[in-house]
């Protein structure tokens, strides 16, 4: 994709690393509000606020490609803790440490994730956007009530480790649309009797748009963002 010049028609494909602690609606908000944008303004898929990364916001006409664009790969960077799990499979939970946790060698962790290479059918998270008769999973959890069990069968391309010393793992997944990374981790790990939850969490590409192209929160108050939009 080529960047598109700032004068013409804005049908087009707006990259934004959004922080964490902050929703993608929130960022959304953000940008028509100090861009003064007025056309139509969508996304390609959410990020968790625990999570941080590649957004793409689709501007104009663009937002017609949103089933195609959201069917895309994407790639993850992840930092998970070993030997305690959070109901939530991330740090914003309540931490419980496992009693007698193994420590599995690394190569016993890399056999599981090629295990898991091609894909397999996995639970929704119970803190999850997933609906249940119209209502969100994670409403239904923090509310203290039942929740269904869901699950769905997902892509995985590939997942490699970046750097593991006992708690501490971090790696890389290369997925397909609708992936739920913190509940990947958690699976990964539970094969070999490890509890776990996701400290880090980062969408590094989406496609082939990386975070290098992507714009920041800042530059919504001036002109920059122009410079980052691409066209569909």
């Amino acid at each position: 994709m080529k960047a598109i010049a700032p004068h013409e028609q804005l049908d087009a494909i707006l990259p934004i690393f959004k922080p964490n602690c902050i929703s993608s609606y929130e960022v959304i908000r953000k940008f028509k509000k100090e861009s003064g944008f007025q056309g139509k303004v969508g996304h390609a898929g959410t990020l968790d606020p625990f999570a941080d990364g590649l957004l793409l916001v689709l501007l104009n006409k663009a937002t017609k490609k949103f089933e195609e664009i959201q069917k895309w790969q994407k790639v993850y960077w992840a930092k998970a803790i070993m030997g305690a799990s959070s109901r939530t499979l991330d740090s914003e939970g309540e931490i419980k440490p496992q009693i007698n946790c193994p420590t599995p060698k690394l190569e016993k962790i890399e056999f599981e994730a090629r295990s898991l290479v091609g894909g397999y059918e996995q639970k929704v998270p119970d803190y999850s956007a997933a609906k249940h008769h119209g209502i969100p999973l994670y409403k239904l959890a923090r509310e203290g009530k039942a929740v269904p069990p869901k699950t769905k069968w997902v892509e995985i391309y590939h997942i490699s480790v970046t750097s593991y010393r006992f708690p501490e793992l971090e790696f890389e997944a290369d997925v397909g649309s609708g992936t739920y990374i913190r509940q990947l981790s958690y699976d990964w790990l539970k094969k070999m009797g490890v509890e776990s939850y996701l400290v880090r969490l980062t969408r590094t590409s989406i496609g082939k748009i990386g975070l290098n192209q992507a714009c920041k929160i800042d530059d919504f108050k001036n002109e920059n963002w122009k410079k980052f939009i691409l066209e569909v």
